[in-house]
């Protein structure tokens, strides 16, 4: 029954690489799958075979390998490449351990010392891939809510086993049902996990192709066009609430264009508004209205202090590089010109003006905040 499961676990893994696409991870589930499979199938002919037989290394080889495929995928899976990058540091080091352990599980006859090897370290990549999956749940709730439970099965069921026992002595049915559990539970989930991956991947490509599609949005970077920054604040006009207007401009962006090209430059710009919209809250609004300028609508009137702290904020995260095809992209310095209705203008076209005119200042000081409020350079005046 166990080997029926794994063997209907491989097709399971062929048919998501086949709806997905992605031989690099589920590539190696498939692997792991029919190592695991084999491996088993090795260690059940133990009982009719002395427990050094070449079978018997073979089978713990052939174990080993299952361990090093799964941690190779959980990687793929978790994406700690990017996500956990010291996590994947760790988990490549263990990999080039199960390495090692493969190449001495194959010649080495102390088979009992191998499997003690085996279990260690299935247990140490357990613990870590669950780490690992705890800290990417934000961005992938699913995936890893459904790795860890897997993660608890496999240490559940690889503790109450006793590996080092398989070579010791003859083999009998059942005798490592519990760790034969833990596997197809743990590489089932793993399944669902990634099932559940492309799901929301699908579901991210399809509310990125819809919000390309929608009217009002600039499809580069996601944010508000300027005719939906026009249309969302003549509504606010009409309904008379306040609201301030951050203008933003990206000082010298020309020259990111010139030096990394066009792909690079809509990376920095896509970036850059993927930034804005983190620092706003729901009923904001982010807009490009320009090449090279953005504007922040944002409702009610925050006083002061709170619009200079958001300013800084925003400084900060545009002045952090943005990788792009394995290198870092400076994006240029930031500056900001800021107008609050109804103070500095009972129109958009007026509170634009303001912000703008700030937004000059700001420019040309050499000294002091990378923002200005339109009201300040008023009094100045």
């Amino acid at each position: 029954m166990s080997l029926g499961l794994l063997a209907g676990l491989m097709v399971c893994g062929l048919v998501l690489l086949l709806v997905s696409g992605n031989a690099r991870m589920h590539g190696w589930y498939v692997l792991a799958c029919g190592f695991a499979l084999a491996g088993f199938a090795g260690l059940d002919r133990l009982d009719r075979i002395a427990p050094g037989s070449s079978l018997a290394h073979w089978a713990a080889s052939a174990l080993t390998l299952w361990a090093a495929c799964r941690v190779a995928f959980a990687r793929q899976l978790l994406r700690l490449n990017r996500l956990a990058p010291r996590l994947d540091r760790i988990a490549l080091g263990l990999l080039a351990a199960l390495a090692v352990a493969t190449i001495h599980a194959a010649i080495d006859t102390r088979l009992p010392w191998i499997l003690r090897v085996l279990q260690a370290l299935v247990a140490a990549s357990t613990v870590l891939l669950a780490v690992g999956a705890l800290t990417v749940r934000r961005r992938m709730p699913w995936p890893a809510l459904l790795f860890c439970v897997g993660a608890v099965l496999m240490l559940a069921g690889v503790s109450a086993a006793h590996l080092p026992a398989w070579g010791a002595q003859p083999w009998t049915p059942g005798h490592a049902s519990l760790a034969q559990a833990a596997v197809i539970a743990e590489l089932a989930l793993l399944a669902l996990a990634a099932a559940a991956r492309i799901r929301d991947e699908r579901a991210l490509e399809a509310r990125a192709q819809a919000l390309m599609a929608a009217p009002g949005i600039d499809a580069l970077t996601g944010a508000a066009s300027e005719a939906g920054f026009e249309l969302r604040g003549e509504e606010w006009l009409r309904e008379d609430r306040s609201f301030s207007l951050m203008l933003i401009g990206l000082n010298g962006f020309d020259a990111v264009y010139e030096r990394h090209g066009q792909a690079g430059g809509d990376a920095v710009l896509a970036a850059i508004a993927q930034r804005l919209r983190e620092q706003v809250r729901a009923d904001d609004m982010v807009a490009r209205l320009g090449p090279d300028s953005f504007a922040i609508l944002l409702v009610g009137m925050p006083p002061r202090q709170k619009l200079a702290e958001m300013a800084i904020r925003i400084e900060t995260a545009g002045a952090r590089p943005v990788a792009h095809e394995g290198r870092l992209l400076a994006g240029g310095e930031i500056s900001m010109g800021i107008a609050c209705h109804p103070g500095d203008g009972d129109t958009l076209a007026g509170l634009l003006e303001a912000a703008e005119r700030a937004l000059a200042h700001c420019n040309r000081q050499r000294m002091g905040p990378a923002y200005v409020f339109a009201n300040e350079l008023g009094r100045a005046s």
